[in-house]
């Protein structure tokens, strides 16, 4: 597990360390590299995203950083492990179902990265009613096809 310090950077709202590239290639390489990140006392499972000359970036959370008067401009230890983790999450039978009917949300779906397609699942597990469930499960879908139809189309 490689651990390197680097300087807290504020990119728009966000915060983020930049991963070396000895440290990317350690992990294996790759554009999106799905890690377990460890820091300022907390862990987290995450992406390592590319930041150019083979070095990649990884957003660190308010949320750990604030507790412990961590900010940009700060120095931080990160320690990283590469996860084994499924990033692909279990679809449940009516969203799957519903989704053959509706072939423009199911290829928004399909094409989107797996982080929307976990948080999507998620949204819809969460519920704890069956109007709720087909509630949220109608908004997923009506919202999928939207971005589908809104998306320029490439000729031919």
């Amino acid at each position: 597990m490689p651990t390197f310090t680097a300087r807290i950077e504020k990119h728009w709202i966000m915060r983020a360390v930049t991963v070396p590239a000895a440290v990317m290639r350690e992990l294996g390489g790759g554009t999106r590299i799905p890690v377990v990140a460890r820091y300022a006392g907390e862990t987290v499972a995450t992406t390592v995203m590319p930041a150019g000359r083979g070095r990649g970036r990884l957003t660190v959370l308010m949320d750990i950083l604030r507790p412990a008067k961590l900010d940009a401009g700060d120095r931080i230890e990160v320690t990283l492990a590469r996860s084994t983790d499924p990033r692909e999450p279990v679809v449940p039978a009516d969203l799957r179902h519903a989704l053959q009917f509706r072939p423009r949300a199911r290829e928004e779906f399909e094409n989107g990265p797996p982080s929307q397609r976990r948080w999507i699942v998620r949204y819809i597990e969460e519920t704890r009613s069956p109007e709720t469930r087909q509630r949220h499960l109608e908004l997923v879908l009506e919202r999928l096809a939207e971005r589908t139809a809104r998306r320029p189309r490439k000729p031919g």
